[in-house]
């Protein structure tokens, strides 16, 4: 078949700042494959020892520290035997490795009161059966770290301790983070961006200082220098500020820090990961991440697929460092992971760097796993751990297929849906809990931006001998070439025989939720509660190019009284469907500025996130969790921005219009949530109650680059007898 181009398909053009930012979020469509550029796949790594069996006893585990190798044992745990695996275009084949769970710490086993302690330290990881290990930093050595099992309301204590040193030093970064230079600057006044995407998403390269190679790049200022500093925030946990790890509280290497957290929360699945400020983007790369999962008697007395049939899968995209010199058409891979952004020039002069997703997809450590299930229900917990890929996943049956070696198809081609299966991934539950009931979402397919999770359960009984892909289509393709972003994340080989499997798929999932509304005349309504005193945040995201800038920002917004002059430059005006315009200017920008939003304890807040243009966004509000109530749509104009902003002067000249009807609220976007993708154009609301914690927290973008610039802002929320000592009260109470 042709290979359809972006143009053929009236689609972005690469270069052109639709596609830019499409690329920030790894939702661009796949380049054509280049002519003349293939990749010999790598040869089988065998310099290993070979696979020895175990001499008996159990295998160490977080839940039995005490348990150690055989004395003059050095192959443990006894590795597995890698599978034969299937051909790709980019140089290793997938399916060689089994899927690895990581270890579980069951806090509730612990005596009341006894912390756990839960080291970063150095580990050696491997990412492919096909190359060698590397050093990564991990949690317990563990790529991801252990999964942290809790109880609903029992508190569990966590010691996190930064070991991340050698001989007493601290640790540089266990990868090279590289900038791919930009191609020549566009024309003056050509809108765009010029970028080198395509070099920047190839698989291998290094830094130069490595090896020569059109191939190597120059390192991104300051990472050689960079050494490890960590604070660990618990994503998506009720607890007070002191516990959520504020960015700026890091911990050098050989510091511990106790954190308490109640688990006043529903079952659900969170994750732990490092937030120091500036740098979450590069330690969360090195592998500072894993599961922590609530459990409840509701979710016990439904008996959902558990033990071997409940599956954890951390999920990001990641490239490889590839050796100098390799002959062509070949690669050889260190085993190391690289950090590849691809450098901008804008149309003014603007250099940038893109967060240009990765080639190949890892789950819990691993590139292209496989996994044997039984024919049979099982519950698997996803979370897209990506640093800024927006997946669109869903299950195909690959039994019988077949490609042509060098013929790509791209996920905007209609065949490239031709075998998912549409009712394969039944979502149970969001970020924040389990649904009110299950739900098929449309076409097969789950939405994550980086920082969601969901929640799923599969019933392979349906698929019996059948070899199935978990895959994510966007900006993807199916036997992809250099340069493209490959669909496969992982596959499962069901086994063919029956099983005895009693479960049986609820009604009912969750009993407690109730759905929450905000009445035109301003009240809240929780179920059959009636709220009539809650607050408002406002909050806009704008695109890169102003003022020179070379990233989005987000605004933290003043609504201006009646009769204040907002003057002619960075005001925000926008019509309610009342038809009262709302006028707004900026009250910060940037981290370290004057603190703008506070909430009294026990207070319920509606924000508003306002995106006027640039890439998406998903965006993490810390401390409680909570439900979209609206989401309207603007249309947007050329560049991917909402007609009626103005760049030259960050306004609106005059006032937005009432925003029509978005995309639909759905089952699943109705859940208990903490991190939604906001897309360009969007006003969407959100509602959450924020009781039973204080303190100082954060909000920003879950695109771990943009976090780490200029898109994330701290809040506070303290008790109203202290409120009333404040000279704010509230984030504009109505």
């Amino acid at each position: 078949m042709n290979t359809p181009t972006p143009e053929s398909q009236n689609l972005p053009a690469p270069g052109s700042v639709e596609y830019a930012n499409l690329a920030q979020t790894g939702s661009a469509p796949p380049l054509p494959s280049e002519p003349g550029i293939t990749l010999a796949p790598v040869e089988p790594d065998t310099s290993e020892e070979p696979m020895r069996e175990p001499m008996g006893g159990p295998a160490p585990s977080a839940d039995r520290p005490g348990v150690h190798p055989p004395a003059g044992f050095p192959w443990w745990p006894p590795r597995p035997v890698p599978l034969p695996g299937v051909d790709s275009g980019l140089g290793l084949k997938k399916f060689r490795d089994r899927l690895p769970q990581p270890t579980i710490i069951r806090a509730w086993r612990r005596p009341a009161g006894s912390p756990i302690r839960v080291r970063a330290e150095l580990g050696r990881v491997q990412f492919h059966a096909d190359i060698p290990p590397a050093e990564a930093w991990t949690y317990e050595g563990g790529l991801p770290g252990p999964t942290i099992e809790v109880q609903r309301d029992r508190a569990v204590r966590i010691d996190w301790e930064n070991g991340l040193e050698r001989g007493g030093k601290a640790l540089n970064l266990p990868y090279d983070v590289v900038r791919v230079p930009a191609l020549p600057p566009l024309p003056p006044g050509q809108p765009g961006v010029n970028a080198n995407f395509r070099a920047a998403a190839l698989p291998g390269g290094r830094a130069a200082d490595k090896g020569p190679g059109e191939d190597s790049y120059p390192r991104l200022d300051h990472t050689a220098e960079l050494t490890a500093a960590t604070v660990v925030h618990l994503h998506g946990a009720l607890t007070d500020g002191h516990n959520d790890g504020w960015a700026h509280n890091v911990s050098l290497p050989g510091g511990v820090t106790r954190c308490t957290y109640p688990n006043r929360q529903e079952s659900t699945t969170l994750w732990y990961h490092d937030h120091a400020m500036a740098v979450t983007r590069f330690n969360v790369f090195a592998g500072l991440s894993g599961f922590y999962i609530i459990r409840d008697e509701q979710e016990a007395r439904l008996r959902l697929p558990s033990g071997e049939r409940e599956l954890f899968l951390g999920i990001a995209d990641r490239n490889l460092e590839s050796e100098a010199g390799a002959p062509a058409g070949t690669i050889k891979f260190t085993g190391r992971a690289l950090y590849k952004q691809a450098g901008f020039t804008g149309s003014t002069g603007i250099k940038g760097e893109i967060p240009v997703s990765a080639p190949f997809n890892m789950v819990n450590g691993k590139i292209w796993p496989t996994k044997d299930v039984d024919a049979c229900w099982y519950r698997l917990r996803l979370l897209n751990g990506s640093s800024s890929r927006i997946h669109r996943f869903s299950i195909h049956d690959t039994t019988d297929e077949k490609f042509t070696p060098t013929k790509d198809i791209p996920s905007t081609d209609p065949a490239f849906g031709a075998r998912r299966k549409t009712d394969a991934l039944v979502v149970i539950g969001t970020d924040g809990g389990l649904l009110p009931a299950p739900f098929i979402p449309q076409d097969g397919i789950v939405d994550m931006g980086p920082g969601e999770r969901v929640d799923v359960l599969v019933d392979f009984s349906k698929y019996r001998g059948r070899t199935l892909e978990l895959r994510n289509e966007n900006g993807t393709a199916l036997n992809a070439q250099p340069g493209q972003a490959d669909a496969s994340v992982m596959q499962f080989r069901v086994d063919d025989r029956r099983v005895l499997d009693r479960f049986r798929l609820p009604g009912v999932l969750n009993g407690e939720y109730v759905r929450y509304r905000h009445t035109d005349d301003g009240k809240l309504i929780i179920g059959d509660r009636v709220i009539d005193h809650h607050a408002h945040a406002w909050v806009a995201v704008v695109p890169p190019g102003i003022g020179g800038s070379v990233h989005p920002e987000m605004w933290e917004l003043r609504e201006l009284a009646e009769g204040e002059d907002p003057g002619t430059a960075e005001v925000i005006r926008v019509t309610r469907a009342d038809g009262k315009v709302l006028t707004f200017k900026p009250a910060a920008k940037l981290f370290d500025e004057s603190l703008t939003i506070r909430f009294s304890e026990g207070d319920w807040a509606v924000w508003n996130i306002l995106h006027l243009g640039g890439p998406a966004h998903p965006m993490h509000i810390h401390m409680t969790e909570f439900q979209m109530l609206n989401r309207w749509q603007w249309p947007l104009g050329p560049g991917g921005s909402v007609p009626g902003f103005n760049l030259a002067t960050a306004s609106t000249s005059n006032p937005l219009p009432v925003p029509g009807a978005g995309r639909p609220v759905s089952p699943m976007t109705a859940g208990m949530k903490d991190t939604w993708v906001i897309q360009p154009g969007e006003w969407v609301q959100v509602l959450g109650d924020f009781t039973g914690a204080s303190g100082s927290f954060m909000y920003h973008c879950h695109i771990l680059d943009h976090e780490d610039h200029t898109m994330m802002r701290p809040f506070t929320v303290l008790p109203k007898s202290i409120m009333a000592f404040h000279d704010v009260h509230g984030g504009g109470h109505h």
